[in-house]
């Protein structure tokens, strides 16, 4: 049974690993890890794929209980790790058992469905757990493994048979930046104070997963003839539902860390099948808590019926001047994403950025738009639909996306340089990849009154996608590229 711990340990350092790797753009999990989360999944749960991952993560969650939450959860590996460092300074840290506060985390998973049904998903994204680590990862842990990065390539330098390639270090959101920052500080905080106790009070995803290992078939069981009642266990149960001189154990608000399998000398806990319990511990759930379990599978329920029909319920906002993502709109942006910036780490041109409280409005913070001012989409570039875990930007084939209006470009003669300083310049001709500029030959007059001849560009609008080339490249910022709402206005 103690081996049981060094799986989990083993498991869950290769997913973290994975699941970080992927967030900062350096390889590693190709992406799959991240689809088969559960806050996500949920999220995204109109989609087939999405309600099978969900369903099977319950499927999984009522035969063994919570393994999600410690092997494949990155938040919850993350607060293992922080709760590694907390030891470190403090090695005689020892953690209580305490209630589950269920009024609590109930209250908290309601705000959160209505935060969803309202179409405030950047908020509702501040307590989901994939987006609380994405930002973390993308937000903060990107930058500074650029920084490694190009620290390691000037000490290598560029011969020899390792190379490295020196990445630009951009902190894309300076309000992302400290979102991330608080996040990681109130996460460090609560970990040194009481463990997993947002695991067990405040993550939707651990509420639900709550009701659905409730009567898991496989738990955790003190032998109470082996047990000595010696607290061990008690104090390494970082979820804190594990009372060693009661013999009592939550298996709803355990994460199967199985530290208290590892911690025990006795080996009076183990893993055992419901029908295999004696009688006794069978007996500590009591009908109180198979009443409130009932009660609460039923409340979920009802909560998947209300994520499912009533996204809807709010119209787009103003959001006109915004552009997002390709395969995207911005009442899906608002439905579906979680804010976790896998799209804006994986952008390989950095033209995707977390948002303001400007762009989508303050109901739309931290969800992706396109930023031009350091790049282009890349016509043959699928990779934001094909990381997207929740279905918010939808995955496109190269040539679907070719013909993807992202916006439109507008050209304004008063900035443009060849109609102004008469200086022939055609960058945005040559640039454009969809050939949706051309140059026309115009007669104006110099500084001397001479009749010269520019070269002004000329846009197909049934040829331009609004990729940002164009203006990406306008050293006088002449061409503009706007939403199609926008361009229409």
């Amino acid at each position: 049974m103690k081996a049981l711990k060094w799986i989990r340990v083993v498991v869950a350092a290769g997913v973290f690993t994975l699941v970080t790797l992927f967030f900062l753009g350096l390889g590693g999990g190709c992406g799959l890890l991240e689809k088969i989360q559960v806050g996500p999944a949920l999220i995204g749960i109109t989609l087939v794929p999405s309600l099978l991952i969900f369903l099977g993560w319950l499927l999984v969650t009522g035969l063994f209980g919570r393994v999600f939450c410690s092997m494949v959860c990155p938040l919850g590996i993350l607060q293992d790790i922080l709760g590694r460092a907390v030891k470190l300074v403090r090695p005689k840290r020892r953690f209580a058992p305490h209630s589950g506060y269920d009024g609590f985390r109930v209250a908290v998973l309601v705000a959160f469905v209505a935060l969803l049904l309202l179409q405030m998903a950047s908020l509702a994204s501040l307590i989901e757990p994939y987006g609380v680590f994405g930002r973390i990862a993308s937000q903060m842990l990107q930058p500074v493994a650029e920084w490694g990065n190009n620290l390691l390539a000037d000490w290598l330098g560029t011969e020899g048979s390792l190379v490295l390639f020196k990445r630009e270090v951009l902190v894309r959101s300076v309000s992302g930046f400290a979102v991330a920052a608080s996040s990681l500080v109130l996460l460090l905080g609560l970990v040194a104070w009481r463990g997993r106790l947002f695991c067990n009070l405040v993550c939707p995803v651990g509420t639900i997963l709550w009701v659905a290992s409730k009567k898991s078939v496989f738990r955790l069981a003190i032998d109470a003839d082996t047990c000595v009642k010696c607290g061990l266990c008690s104090g390494v149960c970082k979820a804190e539902c594990l009372d060693g001189r009661g013999q009592t154990l939550d298996n709803a608000r355990c994460v199967r860390c199985f530290n208290c399998i590892g911690a025990c000398r006795k080996g009076a806990i183990s893993l055992k099948p419901a029908w295999a319990l004696s009688r006794k511990a069978k007996k500590t759930e009591g009908r109180r808590d198979v009443v409130l379990g009932l009660a609460k599978a039923a409340g979920g329920v009802a909560v998947a019926g209300a994520v499912l029909g009533g996204r809807k319920m709010l119209g787009d906002g103003d959001s006109a001047e915004v552009i997002a993502p390709p395969g995207s709109l911005p009442e899906d942006l608002r439905a579906k994403c979680v804010a976790c910036g896998l799209c804006v780490a994986q952008c390989p041109r950095k033209v995707i950025a977390p948002a303001g409280f400007s762009e989508y409005g303050p109901l739309g913070f931290m969800l992706p738009k396109m930023d031009f001012s350091r790049g282009f989409c890349d016509p043959n570039c699928t990779l934001c639909g094909e990381v997207c875990p929740t279905g918010a930007i939808l995955p496109l084939t190269r040539e679907a996306k070719k013909k993807v209006k992202i916006g439109r470009a507008t050209f304004d003669r008063v900035k443009c340089l060849a109609c102004t300083e008469r200086i022939p310049c055609g960058l945005c001709e040559r640039r454009c990849p969809q050939k949706a500029i051309s140059l026309k030959e115009e007669e104006s007059k110099n500084g001397e009154g001479k009749s010269v001849k520019i070269q002004v560009p000329v846009i197909d609008e049934t040829k331009c996608t609004g990729c940002g080339a164009c203006e990406n490249y306008c050293p006088s910022h002449a061409m503009k590229v706007k939403s199609l709402s926008a361009a229409r206005a």
